[in-house]
Order: C-alpha cells, then sequence, then structure tokens
C-alpha cells in the first residue's frame, strides 16, 4: 500500500496534498508527530494532539474562542483537532480514521478550528505530521472500515460505557475510543473476517485482554450490530458517524 507523509500547518485551515483518489478508494489518515497550540495570544491556550481538544471542556473553558463555528461540532470532534476533505466534506481523522471517497477527488488535511489564522489573538502555531496510505481492501474487510459510535448494548454490563467510538482501519486493526477526548482504551489486530453456517463474522484479538473473541456481525453501510459468541453473550449496535 503507497504511503505519503504531509504536514498540515496548525495556522491554516486546509493543507494540500498530492493524493487523488479514486471512486471507491480507502484511505487511512494516521498522526505520526507535531503538536498544535492554539489562542497564540494573548491567554496561549493549550497544545494538544491530533485528538484535539474535547469539545465539552472547550465550550466551558474557551467561551470567546467557541463563538466562531469549527467546521466539525460533534461531542467527538475535537477542538484543533486533525480532519480531512474528502468528497468535499470535512471528517474527523484524530489520531487516525478510515475514510471512503464515493465520488473521487483531491484529499485534503486540515485543522478543526474557524480561527486557524485570524483574528491573530485566535491564532494557532504548530502543526501535525501525518502519513496517508490510500488502498483497495479486501472485500469482506471493506463494510466495517471506518469509526462507528455506540447506541446500544443487550445485556448490559456493569460498569460498561454508554458512548463508546469503535474503529476499524486500512491496516488491519482495530481500536476502541474512550467518548470525547478519543483516548484509545483497547484495540489490536482483525484475524479474520469470513462466513460459517450462513453468518458473518469477525475475529478481533485484544492487546488489552490478551485474547481473541469472536463476534457474528451485521453490517450495513449506516449500522454494525456485533453479537460475541462466547458462553456470556452480548450484542453492541453501532452507527457509522
Amino acid at each position: 500500500m503507497p504511503t505519503h507523509r504531509f504536514f498540515v500547518l496548525g495556522n491554516q485551515a486546509l493543507s494540500e496534498t498530492t493524493v487523488r483518489l479514486e471512486r471507491g478508494a480507502f484511505v487511512m489518515v494516521r498522526h505520526v508527530g507535531g503538536m498544535v497550540r492554539f489562542n497564540m495570544t494573548p491567554d496561549w491556550g493549550p497544545e494538544v494532539g491530533p485528538n484535539g481538544y474535547a469539545r465539552s471542556d472547550y465550550q466551558v473553558h474557551w467561551r470567546d474562542d467557541a463563538r466562531y463555528e469549527d467546521p466539525l461540532t460533534g461531542w467527538h470532534d475535537g477542538h484543533a483537532g486533525l480532519l480531512a476533505i474528502i468528497d468535499g466534506r470535512p471528517c474527523f481523522v484524530g489520531a487516525k480514521a478510515t475514510l471512503c471517497s464515493q465520488q473521487g477527488g483531491a484529499l485534503l488535511l486540515g485543522i478543526n478550528d474557524a480561527t486557524p489564522a485570524a483574528p491573530l489573538r485566535l491564532a494557532n502555531s504548530g502543526g501535525f505530521e501525518v502519513d496517508v496510505t490510500v488502498a483497495r481492501p479486501d472485500p469482506r474487510l471493506a463494510p466495517l472500515l471506518g469509526t462507528w459510535v455506540k447506541v446500544g448494548e443487550t445485556p448490559r454490563r456493569p460498569g460498561a460505557p454508554e458512548l463508546l467510538l469503535m474503529a476499524f482501519d486500512l491496516d488491519g486493526t482495530w481500536r476502541t475510543l474512550a467518548p470525547y477526548d478519543r483516548e484509545r482504551l483497547d484495540g489490536g489486530v482483525i484475524r479474520e473476517v469470513g462466513s460459517h453456517g450462513g453468518k458473518d463474522f469477525v475475529k478481533l484479538w485484544s492487546e488489552a485482554h490478551k485474547a481473541e473473541d469472536t463476534w457474528e456481525l451485521e453490517v450495513t453501510p449506516k449500522r454494525l450490530r456485533l453479537r460475541r459468541m462466547t458462553a456470556e453473550p452480548v450484542e453492541q449496535v453501532f452507527d457509522r458517524i
């Protein structure tokens, strides 16, 4: 899979790349270094990584800045985090994301900040170094790729987070992420995607638990349903972000 490296300027809304996507191509964007500091003067805002400043905290702590509407304002879209423009629309990337181009065209990278350069007191410094990988994955894996938000769980496990993000990426890995700040909770390798007895399944190796779980899956463009095939079954339902 060809990989290209780019630097995304913190004080620029969008940075061009040399990548043009074919229709139906998948692209993985991965942060490899760098920080962005927002609000250079007079208060010197904090430095943030690619996940940005958690949206809920940002609206409380930086009210003057929050008067300007960022390109993405969802609860999972951190201020001054890394984003991509694909098919003409902004998509939050954070530390890593896999996206699919339905139309084809140029890939742009940018900062999720309405005021990256002006007014000066709210401008940014720094930037993100980013790797971009383009490929057409195995057709069995392709429907899973992307980022999903959990909308239901049965039975409800004590202590399980109500909000949870789950990502499947082009490099054959998966991750679960905490809400708001997208902190990585668990992850590992996608061992296998296949079918047995008329039902689709995915095998996921967990780095945190040092174990493999097999999940029965149903996936559509907008919804993912996972059922863990163990003595203590659990079903999780996700919507695509």
